[in-house]
């Protein structure tokens, strides 16, 4: 009888041999979808001990990935339903009765950020974080990483410092859809707001640079003011656009690739008369009623499960195929209106 090799395993399950070799070797974890495949794989290429273990192959592998998350605090928009996303999504993947780690952050708490991922990094074996862009932030991931802790960027990626992946949308792509779609919604000349949580978010920076550069190619006439800064708050959206709306009579339009857009809306809703439309990211806490009654003109919304499946994906097949290098995972954003809910 010919030898069953690792390497026609391999392709007949369409997986690395590494993978295969992990499985009927039992080496490290692998994900039960993948052991299923290769066991069968195995079996139908006649490997004499796949069968057997294929029978017991249905119940889930004994889990070891240890996974932690430094986001912002869940008082900021968004982050109580992230965070719930993800502990659905990580558990399975946990030894039983372990948890996934959860500590929250305020935007300005840079330092304290810094330290809980090194803290983290002491208990866990993958890291997702949101935080700025900030020097100490990059110090701190560099050095997990080279403990052999790996740091996924979530939402806002950073500059090169040794983080394993990035999991988000298209921020650039984002950008220019907004200022598309805010050339065919302008018809009278005058200002249009942008609104960023902090400069140092490197997703709304490259939201507000596309968006800008989108403006200038579609020959749009309105004037694009510098941005101002929600904090990533509720009470920040609403002290940003009650300034744009106090300071600019011929505002037309605020685009607002950000957290604290339900302060945004408080404020336009407050000046209803004014007309001002927003086109903002989302998800929004109450945003369909927002649409609905007008006050957000358009959202480009993230799907905060599917991220979460993503991010929890991700850390689970690199660390199961020993994969260290850096990896994005570009989601899908929709295009939301009252009409389209």
């Amino acid at each position: 009888m010919t030898k069953v090799t690792m390497s026609a395993i391999a392709r007949e399950a369409g997986v690395g041999v590494a993978t295969v070799d992990r499985v009927l070797n039992q080496r490290a974890p692998v994900r039960g979808a993948t052991e299923q495949k290769v066991l069968a794989a195995a079996s139908r290429l006649g490997y004499r001990h796949a069968q057997a273990r294929l029978l017991h192959a249905g119940s889930p592998p004994t889990a070891t990935l240890r996974m932690g998350f430094l986001l912002l605090s869940t008082d900021y928009s968004l982050y109580q339903q992230l965070s719930e996303a993800l502990r659905e999504q990580a558990v399975p993947h946990h030894p039983a009765g372990v948890e996934p780690l959860f500590i929250t952050h305020g935007i300005d708490e840079v330092e304290q950020a810094a330290q809980s991922l090194r803290a983290l990094a002491t208990r866990v074996d993958a890291i997702g974080v949101v935080a700025l862009d900030h020097p100490l932030i990059r110090h701190a991931i560099q050095a997990v990483s080279r403990q052999g802790v790996r740091v996924y960027a979530l939402f806002s990626d950073f500059s090169p410092c040794g983080q394993a992946g990035y999991i988000g949308v298209d921020n650039q792509k984002a950008g220019r859809t907004a200022a598309w779609m805010a050339q065919h919604l302008l018809r009278q000349p005058g200002s249009v707001g942008v609104l960023l949580g902090d400069h140092r978010f490197t997703c709304q920076e490259s939201c507000e640079i596309s968006f800008r550069s989108g403006m200038r190619e579609y020959g749009a006439t309105q004037r694009v003011l510098e941005p101002l800064n929600t904090r990533e708050s509720v009470e920040g959206g609403y002290r940003a656009a009650q300034a744009l709306l106090e300071e600019h009579a011929d505002l037309q339009l605020i685009y607002a690739p950000c957290g604290g857009i339900e302060g945004v809306v408080r404020a336009l809703r407050e000046q209803a008369q004014r007309r001002v439309m927003l086109l903002c990211h989302g998800p929004v806490q109450e945003g369909e009623l927002a649409l609905i009654d007008g006050t957000i003109t358009v959202m480009l919304r993230h799907n905060i499960e599917t991220m979460a499946a993503a991010v929890v994906r991700l850390c689970t097949e690199r660390q199961n195929e020993g994969d260290a290098r850096y990896q994005q995972v570009v989601l899908p954003f929709e295009i939301i209106t009252r009409e389209n809910m």
